[in-house]
């Protein structure tokens, strides 16, 4: 392992000043593309992360007398939106004691429920020496600019374990997985399941067959260029359904940037229905090494189980047929766990910078985390399969 004999820490309000080389070899031998240069970039150049719709770049470099050795993509937060770790109740208490909780410090990949976040470090350096820099030079940034805190959502749990030795406290969260286990067809996915569940998935994905729906999956160059835009259009869509509770932060220029950057990582599965030009619906998927990660999806109009198609069940036939492993389907509520998806704890790290606050969620984490956990059994209590492992 190299020692590092000094380190220096620069602070950029735009990833633009980084050289995107420099921030990828920190990344190397990481499938997952959402804390790559290319995607953060392309967030900010979209204007989908901007500081008027409250997510300013903040992140820190740390460097080395002859390279850079770490790296972590931060924003400066105006409020909670698009984060899916849902600390209002913190906010609310800060407000009821009178510290102000905004503005605050947070480490993720935007709009990304992903469990990917970690500082970026070098090979061959002292992994915990670069964190520990890095943890102190945040906390002078969050004293110097009276920031309330910082946090890190869904984190690596290796790194996560490093944070929680420097005193940032542990939240767990629920999220979903589901996990090919060398399925050779989607029989095979049926055949586990009790009977009753097996029926209805069958009945749901006949009943839009028997409709004249149909649908494909288009992967990488297969996808034409019409569609990126008619994308971005279902996404709209499908958030102004969830007026103040929505995540539309991504711009059309998001969904064009995709397709020149990150076309050879993008899965849409495709509905259409007879004699419509158009779509009637799209998912977006990402799909990184043995692993295929749901993202956006949206439909020109309501029709039953189209979602459960385009979003589980499709997906879930494509990773059979090309021998993928983990599906990550994003954040979500019990259809899922009824469809077969396992329950399984992600996790956020927090420091406050008021004492009194940073006490009140030590002394009360533990309480909330067993709250957590005790969620997840339950909906694993539920799921439709013959045998659960």
């Amino acid at each position: 392992m190299t020692s590092i004999p000094s380190l220096t820490a620069v602070w950029h309000d735009q990833i633009s000043s980084i050289a995107p080389q420099d921030w990828n070899n920190l990344c190397s031998g990481r499938d997952i593309p959402f804390l790559r240069w290319e995607w953060l970039h392309l967030l900010e150049t979209s204007g989908s992360v901007a500081p008027q719709n409250g997510w300013q770049p903040c992140h820190l470099t740390i460097h080395s007398p002859t390279r850079m050795v770490g790296a972590a993509p931060l924003y400066l937060k105006a409020h909670s939106d698009g984060e899916f770790v849902f600390d209002h109740a913190w906010a609310q208490l800060a407000a009821g004691m009178g510290v102000r909780y905004y503005p605050k410090l947070v480490g993720m990949s935007p709009f990304s429920p992903v469990t990917a976040y970690r500082f970026l470090v070098a090979e061959n350096v002292d992994e915990t020496k670069v964190c520990m820099v890095m943890s102190r030079e945040i906390e002078r940034f969050c004293q110097r600019h009276d920031v309330s805190g910082c946090g890190f959502h869904f984190v690596t749990t290796a790194w996560g374990r490093i944070l929680e030795r420097l005193g940032y406290k542990v939240w767990v969260h629920q999220g979903f997985v589901w996990m090919n286990p060398g399925f050779t067809c989607f029989e095979d996915y049926l055949a586990g399941l009790k009977t009753n569940q097996r029926r209805n998935v069958r009945r749901e994905r006949n009943r839009l067959a028997d409709s004249g729906i149909s649908t494909q999956c288009l992967f990488g160059t297969e996808i034409p260029e019409s569609f990126f835009p008619q994308m971005y259009e279902l996404y709209a869509r499908h958030n102004d359904r969830f007026g103040q509770w929505s995540c539309k932060f991504l711009t059309p220029g998001f969904f064009q940037g995709l397709r020149d950057t990150f076309r050879d990582n993008l899965l849409f599965i495709v509905a259409s229905a007879p004699g419509e030009i158009k779509p009637l619906a799209m998912s977006l998927l990402i799909v990184a090494g043995d692993r295929v990660y749901g993202r956006y999806w949206g439909a020109r109009r309501e029709e039953e189980y189209l979602h459960f198609e385009l979003c589980y069940y499709k997906p879930m036939e494509w990773m059979i047929q090309h021998g993928l492993r983990l599906f990550d389907p994003g954040m979500g509520g019990i259809h899922k766990a009824l469809r077969g998806f396992v329950s399984a704890p992600n996790y956020s790290l927090h420091r406050f910078q008021d004492p009194r606050l940073h006490r009140v969620m030590a002394s009360s984490i533990a309480e909330a985390n067993r709250m957590e956990l005790r969620d997840i059994a339950a909906l694993n209590s539920i799921l439709p399969y013959k045998r659960r492992g």
